[in-house]
């Protein structure tokens, strides 16, 4: 794969594979071909440059997992456009801060979408122009100043390949992560990241051409993006694709489609562990998964459900990359080739084999890890120090070289695998007019990773309840970042910085 951009890898993906199915869509079973793929590809790949050559470079999706995002994304790998891919859930200003980052002028979305985006469209004053996927009369009627299409007036009646002069070391997307601290960041991330992803993938889970994968989680992500699809499309297997995750439709869908490999988040394997038993959950072809982390004994999961979990030794992130591949048949993962890794005390000294520290990533070629925060030149350096990534994770590599993920440093709670930056909850709730401070941590969950509790100094005076704060966030962010606990209370314990002190939260 040298020297090749996201968009060639589909064309002679397409050309090897041809007419084998290449994406099903569980909802509804519709399935396009590889060949199909890349026509619909094309023919939007040409619509861009029609309308939008010399634009800015970066285009926003924000959107439902389906054939059309697919397709978006690659008709910009061979045009030379930058994905800009926003969680779908986000609201408030964390989603105004997304489309706004790179002052993309061009939003594809749907009309699903129109109230997150009435709510903050005035903060998007570089925004031009939305693409819909569904009817656009609805837009057309709120945001009259906006110039707004319908999806298929995108398709070109030319179907040739497009080829771009990017390189493997340019970006190809920038996808967002919530990072160690703070604001939610962009990182920028090069098609030689994603070609490599994937080609570390397909050896970790002995992926081939027989395979067919079931995704639910949002293309927003680094999981289903180049975990999923990109290793199925290069080895010419099948990618089923799910708007959400749903427990009551995961086994039967799993049979239906002739599923035989997946990857879950830790939540999904106790949701699943927690369902009553069905017929389908061992009527089905699968012969092996993954979880992260996995909660769920492997010898109790893999019996149930005939199959074998994959122990969780592998690491990535969206920062990071494909680090670390799990063994078959061991917890302890292995290095991949093309990356370093050191862990290092809070001095940033190596600590003996078998200790516990922090994780620094780099790679061994350019473009491994993420080329950076996009506008964030400051958290760029502080993550980037000597060429290393500071990950903030917490990890060890023993005397054999094996390496173990132990927990995250850093504020990020992970939420139904979304990983929530408790600073975007906090903003939320702040702004309540009833609300005076806040601080939002995460707990322990009975089913997921971790819970959001928020804790809520009131205004002098108001009578706030936490039923009306949970209405107010949930029209100010996305559904997994709104607190399930919120207590209220006459004051935050402070460091003596004057910072909430989370540890004493916890604690309470």
């Amino acid at each position: 794969m040298t020297n090749r951009n996201l968009g060639q890898v589909l064309h002679d993906c397409a050309a090897k594979y041809d007419g084998r199915p290449f994406v099903t869509i569980a909802e509804t079973g519709h399935t396009v071909s590889y060949r199909e793929f890349e026509t619909l590809t094309n023919r939007l790949a040409h619509g861009l440059l029609d309308r939008f050559r010399g634009g800015n470079t970066y285009m926003c999706i924000m959107l439902e997992n389906g054939v059309e995002y697919l397709a978006v994304t690659y008709a910009m790998k061979k045009t030379g456009f930058v994905e800009v891919s926003v969680n779908r859930e986000f609201r408030g200003a964390a989603l105004a801060r997304m489309i706004a980052l790179t002052r993309a002028s061009v939003l594809i979305t749907s009309d699903s979408h129109l109230d997150a985006i009435d709510q903050v469209h005035e903060d998007l004053p570089d925004l031009r122009t939305l693409i819909i996927v569904g009817s656009p009369e609805l837009a057309r009627t709120r945001f009259p100043k906006l110039n707004v299409l319908e999806f298929g007036e995108l398709l070109s009646d030319c179907t040739g390949h497009l080829s771009s002069d990017a390189s493997e070391t340019d970006p190809a997307a920038i996808l967002f992560t919530s990072g160690t601290t703070g604001i939610s960041k962009g990182c920028v991330l090069s098609h030689r990241y994603a070609i490599r992803t994937a080609e570390n993938v397909i050896p970790s889970f002995r992926v081939t051409t027989d395979d067919c994968v079931y995704s639910p989680y949002p293309l927003s992500h680094i999981g289903p993006a180049y975990y999923d699809v990109l290793p199925a499309m290069m080895t010419g297997g099948q990618v089923v694709l799910r708007e959400r995750f749903s427990v009551s439709a995961f086994w039967p869908e799993l049979e239906r489609y002739g599923v035989t490999w997946f990857m879950m988040l830790g939540s999904v394997q106790q949701l699943l562990w927690a369902a009553a038993p069905c017929a389908e959950e061992k009527q089905h072809r699968v012969t092996r998964c993954w979880a992260t982390p996995a909660p769920v004994p492997k010898r109790e999961f893999d019996a149930r459900f005939g199959l074998h979990l994959v122990p969780g030794g592998g690491y990535g992130s969206t920062d990071a990359g494909w680090v670390v591949a799990p063994q078959w048949d061991h917890p302890g993962g292995i290095v991949l080739p093309h990356y370093e890794v050191r862990i290092v005390d809070d001095n940033g000294h190596d600590v003996a084999p078998g200790a516990p520290g922090q994780l620094l990533v780099r790679g061994t070629e350019p473009g491994l890890t993420a080329d950076g925060y996009f506008g964030l030149p400051e958290a760029t350096a502080k993550a980037w120090q000597d060429g290393w990534l500071h990950t903030g994770d917490v990890a060890r590599v023993d005397a054999d070289g094996l390496f173990y993920f132990l927990h995250r440093m850093s504020e990020r709670i992970r939420v139904r695998g979304e990983m929530v930056s408790a600073f975007e909850v906090e903003e939320g709730i702040l702004a309540h007019a009833d609300v005076e401070d806040c601080a939002a941590i995460g707990v322990p969950g009975e089913i997921v990773e971790e819970e959001i509790r928020a804790f809520v100094v009131r205004k002098p005076g108001a009578t706030l309840s936490a039923d009306a704060l949970r209405d107010h966030c949930a029209g100010q962010m996305a559904r997994f970042m709104v607190p399930r606990d919120i207590v209220f209370v006459d004051d935050l314990p402070r460091t003596p910085t004057g910072k909430p002190d989370k540890r004493r939260l916890a604690e309470l």
